[in-house]
């Protein structure tokens, strides 16, 4: 008997296993929103929900990048809970009345009213002209509009934003008509002002002055200013949308929030402490459409680039590249061009803002040239404004400090390179802007004798003076569109530098110096830190040193400003009086080193030229031998990449390590180098830094006689 063959068995259907509920969900058939801080079926029970607010572990990462984590996790919390009673609100609000002529049945937006469109012909004024007594134009000649970067329209918001806000609004419409949704209410219907789309970048009216704002609103914080996209009270809001500018919600666990009021979130709370004036602008961010855009788009460029990214040029071009830095940009900058002409005490402090925060954002993710022309442009609107009445106090020092940070940026042979105005006598009362207006003008003075030094007695180049030798050579050399346009204008030294003139220089900032150092109180001077061993630095490359503490990490930068200030002093006369040792110079950089390491390095010092690595280059270029630059290498450096530091942090720390090896490696071949000037076009975008580049280098044989050089330098990567 032949064997049957045996039966095929039937394929089992795959079990996928889903979690639908939090465990004291009953009915499995609901499903779970696990985006929520309290799912729906326990909330619609009126039973405590066990949510999912699990511990967050991190294992194998920094504590940078776990820091960050953390606050991301957390900002993401606080924010679903903000939507949920905004919810609430909305369901106890009384029903109003929509707008026929704007307004469909399902509550979308239809229509703007009919007073709002812009007017098609309305062209920007021109700029007030320049009023001081002295100024350093950048290009010389009379001023030039400098925001003429964008095609100005008669709407401030792109294509792209329009396309985006279109497309959200028809997934929200289709959500509302699906009836698979148990937990959809109906919405109350809105007014048409809180029906538009804001926290899309989207302006009614942008070219018009803005509306007063009503005494409830004066009650209410910026995210009270914020109306989400125009969704139902219950409907979930999509977080999958690939529209959105900061990315894939797979990165950006924030995504559930509606963007403006993360990126205000993230303005207030990271932003604002790390800019170096305590500035607030509740009223100017409720009064100007133009610095709200500016605000969120520093805020999104800022949060874009905290993202881990590595040294690469490809990937630091997509990042630097990416929408949503650059999203709200162009809006401020279109919107800021067009209202130039309404500079008056009313309205100049919100330009002046507007302008002040792209100043920032062109130093965050921006060029050199980006961040003089928004400088160019400050200093036009701030020569009409009354800061003695102004709804911001500090605005004034905001707009100084940058002035002194764009003086960093201009070569040292430059005439126009210290240009004083008006409001010079003004500044020196603040202590911030005191010393920093003394390191611009003293460093600028070393600068400018290390750039000449090799061309005093020099009869190879052509030229009247030391000054314009320097700017034809560093023209053949380097090739750069800025040299060769400063050297049109004539913009160059006359005359030679002299040593009386140069050691009476040094007796008047000394002078200054002194006065700046006894006007400092108790608690802002450093303090030995000896509690524990930890606080005597060693090493077998370096010398031993102590570290100091401050009470203010910002009090802590400035005094080492001043010790930078002392330094060039020091070194500036041991070079021209015999009597004066070299040995202070070494002695004041080992203090530098042990406020340094004594500093908090994780906290970011952002939207300033004079941060902690530039000083570190200056003093390195300033001290004798190689102690001090081994120590940066062998222990500063090594302990500030362990932080974990992303976008610009990252860029200028690397960029520090590979300036500090390559003039270590000079030091030992006897060539002591004291200026370098880099080949980049002052349009270069930061992510071109780690690419190899030209560098001219100026620098003394220890003393003995003086050099300059052109090298390349390996890229950073």
């Amino acid at each position: 008997m032949e064997p049957q063959p045996s039966r095929l068995r039937p394929k089992k259907t795959d079990i996928v296993r889903r979690r639908t509920g939090c465990q004291n969900c009953k009915s499995k058939r609901r499903k779970c929103d696990e985006t929520r801080p309290e799912c729906v079926a326990c909330v619609q029970r009126g039973i405590k929900c066990s949510g999912y607010q699990r511990p967050v572990t991190f294992k194998d990462v920094t504590s940078r990048a776990a820091e960050s984590s953390k606050r991301f996790e957390e900002a993401r919390w606080n924010a679903l809970r903000l939507e949920d009673d905004r919810r609430k609100r909305r369901r106890i609000e009384p029903l109003e009345e929509p707008s026929s002529a704007s307004q469909s049945t399902d509550g979308n937006v239809t229509a703007l009213p009919q007073s709002t469109p812009p007017s098609k012909e309305t062209v920007p004024a021109p700029l007030p002209l320049w009023s001081h007594t002295n100024t350093d134009g950048w290009i010389g000649g009379s001023f030039t509009l400098p925001w003429a970067l964008f095609e100005t329209s008669s709407g401030m918001v792109s294509n792209a934003l329009l396309q985006e806000d279109q497309s959200h609004e028809r997934a929200v419409t289709s959500e509302e008509d699906s009836p698979g949704e148990d937990h959809i209410t109906t919405a109350p219907p809105k007014p048409l002002s809180s029906l538009v789309a804001v926290s899309r970048g989207e302006q009614p009216d942008p070219l018009l002055p803005t509306e007063a704002p009503s005494p409830a609103l004066a009650l209410m914080s910026w995210d009270e200013f914020i109306v989400p996209d125009g969704s139902s009270p219950g409907s979930t809001r999509s977080t999958t949308s690939p529209s959105s500018p900061l990315g894939d919600p797979t990165t950006d666990s924030r995504l559930s929030l509606p963007l403006e009021e993360v990126l205000i979130q993230h303005f207030d709370r990271n932003v604002v402490p790390s800019i170096p004036v305590t500035l607030a602008f509740p009223n100017l961010f409720r009064q100007s459409d133009c610095f709200r855009f500016a605000v969120l788009a520093l805020a999104a460029s800022n949060l874009k680039l905290l993202q881990p990214l590595p040294l690469n040029a490809k990937r630091l071009r997509e990042a630097f590249d990416d929408k949503s830095v650059w999203l709200y940009y162009e809006t401020a900058v279109k919107g800021l061009q067009a209202q130039l002409h309404n500079i008056d005490n009313h309205r100049g402090e919100e330009l002046a803002g507007a302008a002040l925060l792209l100043a920032y954002h062109e130093l965050e993710a921006g060029t050199a040239l980006g961040i003089r022309n928004h400088a160019t442009g400050l200093d036009a609107i701030a020569s009409k404004l009354d800061f003695a009445a102004s709804s911001v106090p500090d605005l004034f020092k905001a707009w100084r400090m940058l002035r002194y940070d764009v003086r960093f940026m201009m070569t040292p042979t430059r005439s126009t390179c210290n240009a004083a105005d008006g409001f010079d006598v003004a500044s020196l009362l603040d202590p911030q802007l005191a010393i920093r207006d003394i390191l611009s003008r003293l460093f600028g003075l070393h600068a400018r004798f290390a750039m000449e030094a090799s061309f005093a007695q020099d009869n190879t180049v052509e030229g009247g003076s030391a000054s314009e030798k320097a700017a034809i050579w560093l023209m053949s050399v380097l090739g750069r569109a800025c040299d060769h346009r400063n050297f049109r204008l004539r913009d160059f030294h006359k005359d030679n530098l002299t040593p009386d003139f140069i050691l009476r220089q040094c007796d008047i900032f000394a002078h200054r110096l002194d006065n700046w150092y006894r006007a400092l109180c108790d608690h802002d001077m450093p303090t030995v830190r000896l509690g524990s061993d930890s606080d005597i630095v060693s090493g077998p490359t370096f010398e031993t040193f102590v570290t100091y503490k401050f009470a203010d990490e910002r009090k802590a930068q400035e005094y080492v400003i001043y010790l930078v200030c002392r330094m060039t002093c020091s070194y500036l006369r041991s070079v021209f009086n015999p009597s004066v040792k070299s040995s202070a110079t070494d002695a004041l950089g080992k203090v530098i080193l042990g406020i340094v390491c004594g500093m908090n390095m994780q906290q970011r010092q952002q939207f300033t030229v004079l941060r902690l690595d530039l000083l570190l280059k200056m003093a390195a270029s300033l001290s004798e031998g190689t102690n001090f630059i081994t120590t940066v290498l062998d222990s500063i450096l090594p302990r500030v990449m362990s932080f974990g530091f992303t976008g610009p942090d990252m860029i200028a720390w690397t960029y520090l390590r590979s300036s500090l090896e390559f003039e270590l490696r000079e030091r030992r071949k006897g060539r002591a180098i004291r200026m370098t000037i880099d080949g980049w076009e002052e349009d270069c975008e930061m992510w071109e830094l780690v690419n190899s580049h030209a560098v001219a280098a100026f620098g003394d044989y220890n003393g003995k006689g003086y050099f300059r050089d052109c090298y390349v330098i390996k890229g950073l990567g």
